[in-house]
């Protein structure tokens, strides 16, 4: 502020004007410069971990757009592939990576949304491989993962920084290192959107053999999504609690978590199924580990 008292205001009309609005636009680009060093320090205060925003995250995002809409679900309906991915970006673009919220990317979800088809939604929790592999087979389910939403983004990484408009293609925050980190922010987000356009039967997959609980209380199927689905637009959930195929059985139907499970759905008013290793899904476990006493499955249930 100092070199304002050094100019000499002095003189009529123009000359004082111009002088002023020199000085004015000068400690405008000092104010700038100064904003800019400000953000660039608070941004190297926390070094990050995690991995950096994946490389070429744009030409990627939007080419699964264009691919998803043109071969894999054109009924997904028209959508602008280059405001899809501006919509993404503003959700975390010159933004603290931990301060990003689920509403900052209601635009981005709003825009790509689409109808699943009844029947289709399929909850999963600690099976995500399993669950892409049911789907790429059976082709009559939908995960979260299957829509636009989910497919544009699925196995991507990406934050922001205060200092730049551009993804931090250096470092992120992990998982775990905050709860609004704009990857976590996003798929709590993405998963209750999703939540709520399931109609009729619905299914869940849950891992009975997990380290942890089959349901947990802190995964986003318990905190999320489960709390969305509605009595009124589901008629029924299945329940699939499938073991690793070389173990351990460590819960089923009516069992630990998963009978935690099946009485909030009682107490929902909900109609369930449970069924434990459920063959057809089992046969899929079986394809590379055919040999172990597991996966001899006889004819299968459906």
């Amino acid at each position: 502020m100092a070199f304002l008292s050094s100019l000499h205001l002095t003189g009529k009309g123009k000359s004082v004007g111009n002088v002023t609005m020199c000085g004015l636009l000068l400690l405008g680009l000092m104010l700038l410069s100064h904003t800019e060093r400000t953000l660039a320090k608070d941004d190297a205060k926390t070094v990050w971990k995690g991995k950096g925003s994946t490389a070429k995250l744009k030409e990627i995002m939007i080419g699964r757009c264009f691919n998803y809409l043109g071969t894999i679900n054109p009924n997904a309906g028209n959508k602008d592939c280059a405001k899809l991915w501006e919509a993404f970006l503003n959700a975390f673009s010159k933004k603290d990576p931990c301060k990003i919220t689920e509403e900052d990317y209601k635009p981005f979800l709003n825009l790509a949304g689409h109808d699943i088809p009844i029947d289709q939604s399929i909850f999963w929790s600690q099976t995500k491989t399993l669950i892409l592999q049911y789907t790429d087979i059976i082709q009559k389910v939908m995960p979260l993962e299957s829509t636009l939403i989910g497919y544009m983004v699925d196995g991507l990484n990406w934050c922001g920084k205060l200092s730049s408009p551009d993804p931090n293609f250096e470092a992120c925050p992990e998982w775990n290192d905050c709860v609004n980190n704009a990857m976590h922010s996003f798929w709590r987000a993405a998963s209750e959107s999703y939540a709520m356009k399931a109609r009729g039967e619905v299914t869940v997959m849950l891992n009975g053999s997990a380290r942890t609980d089959a349901f947990r209380n802190n995964s986003i199927f318990s905190e999320i999504e489960l709390g969305k689905l509605d009595s009124k637009r589901v008629t029924s959930i299945h329940l699939w609690i499938m073991d690793n195929v070389d173990g351990p059985d460590k819960e089923s139907c009516g069992v630990g978590s998963v009978a935690v499970l099946e009485k909030i759905l009682k107490e929902k008013k909900m109609k369930y199924t449970c069924k434990d290793n459920y063959k057809p899904i089992k046969m899929i476990q079986c394809v590379f580990k055919s040999d172990l006493p597991t996966c001899n499955l006889g004819p299968p249930n459906v």
